[in-house]
């Protein structure tokens, strides 16, 4: 056997090694940021935790920001992957609507209960670079469409976009009200309550269902998709004589 064919059968298990330690570090790292002890923790406690070296780390990761980036880029993978295999469940393709719309908060709450330390350290980070929310942002979006389109396909509005319209802006506001009980324990609709549940259930209904003032269903119907800007309206000065 020549030396290159020995190399050849060499290369791939020294890639397989080398895919290990990298899995063993992104998991150190997703354990880390979940305990919410990422900040404070060293490159030397991230190898550790991995049973690897700094220098194994440093052959993978440029630095402890490059690193940060590629646990939350895994971590949101798998939670959108999470949302899209929910979502088309064949068991919720046969539910009630009601029964589904209840499914579709329970999952996202338990997914933020899953993940609070995650969510948490990821917040307080934006605090100092905005940048850092922008791929949970688009998680978001992402991970959000396919309850859209399977709560649209149970009312019959799947071509719809003002019912596509609702039904965002339900779960913007049920998401946005979670990631705050994420971050704070919340004294009403905390994260670990079966209030939130229902609250948050109760919001998504209504958002798609309730009548709603015609200025706001004006937003989805693609006539106007921008909010018009207040203005304060100018204040009529005294005169001189007053």
């Amino acid at each position: 056997m020549t030396g290159s064919e020995m190399a050849d059968l060499i290369r791939p298990a020294k890639q397989a090694r080398s895919r290990l330690t990298r899995d063993r570090l992104l998991a150190a790292g997703r354990k880390l940021l979940n305990q919410g002890a990422f900040e404070a923790t060293s490159i030397g406690d991230i190898a550790d935790v991995a049973d690897c070296s700094v220098g194994a780390f440093y052959q993978r990761f440029a630095d402890k920001e490059a690193f940060f980036a590629a646990v939350v880029e895994t971590v949101l993978a798998d939670i959108a992957a999470d949302a899209r295999q929910f979502a088309t469940a064949e068991l919720l393709s046969k539910a009630a609507v009601e029964l589904v719309l209840a499914e579709c908060i329970t999952f996202w709450i338990l997914t933020f209960r899953r993940h609070r330390g995650f969510i948490r350290t990821l917040m307080k980070k934006t605090l100092h670079v905005e940048e850092a929310w922008t791929p949970f942002r688009e998680m978001g979006r992402v991970a959000v469409e396919p309850f859209v389109g399977l709560l649209a396909a149970k009312c019959g509005q799947t071509h719809s976009n003002s019912f596509r319209y609702r039904a965002r802006a339900g779960f913007q506001i049920v998401i946005g009200v979670t990631l705050n009980a994420s971050l704070h324990r919340t004294v009403l609709l905390n994260l670990d309550s079966d209030e939130l549940l229902s609250w948050a259930s109760e919001i998504l209904r209504h958002c798609l269902f309730d009548e709603l003032p015609p200025a706001l269903l004006a937003y989805g119907s693609g006539t106007r998709d921008r909010p018009r800007t207040l203005r304060r309206q100018p204040v009529a000065r005294r005169s001189s004589a007053q």
